[in-house]
């Protein structure tokens, strides 16, 4: 009896395209997994830092996150934020936004203190955050005229970066 070598290649083959198909099957179902168990969402700070540095040198520039998740009492403050950008606590100015009707987020705004948000809903939420930067306090109503900010009414006090250089002001967006 003798032994044929064409088989075992062959059932090689077969192996690495069955694990080829199983990780493919694998990529397309893991995003639905994560988002059904809310595994993987996207940080609200991780996301507004990289906007935040990269609008910092492009005054008038609006950008949008990805959607992002705020769990039972997040808090999304200038003063961390401040940490990993080329900016102070007190250039960086905070807006509801679309949720300024909301009674689960509190809005810290006073003009002596870095400005923060929190969530106190009992479960998390979904949301986008909306970023621009301009070279100083006195700039951004001209600016905002005609932008998401003017058209959704969005409520916003900036005096808090008044007289110290550039400011950027983030806002709540409904997905």
């Amino acid at each position: 009896m003798s032994l044929d070598n064409r088989g075992q290649a062959y059932s090689t083959f077969k192996l690495l395209i069955a694990a080829i198909v199983a990780l493919a099957i694998l990529m397309i179902l893991m995003p639905i997994i994560g988002s059904v168990l809310q595994i993987f969402q996207n940080d609200p700070q991780d996301k507004t830092i990289e906007l935040l540095n990269d609008l910092y040198a492009k005054p008038e520039a609006i950008k949008t996150t990805d959607e992002v998740s705020f769990s039972p009492d997040y808090v999304l403050s200038a003063a961390a934020l401040s940490q990993r950008v080329p900016l102070s606590s007190e250039q960086i100015c905070m807006s509801l936004g679309d949720f300024k009707d909301n009674d689960d987020f509190d809005l810290r705004d006073k003009s002596s203190a870095p400005h923060r948000i929190i969530w106190n809903g009992s479960s998390a939420i979904t949301i986008k955050v909306v970023v621009t930067c301009n070279l100083d306090e006195s700039s951004f109503d001209d600016s905002l005229d005609g932008t998401v900010f003017d058209e959704r009414g969005w409520d916003y006090d900036c005096k808090i970066c008044e007289d110290k250089g550039r400011c950027c002001l983030l806002a709540l967006k409904n997905p």
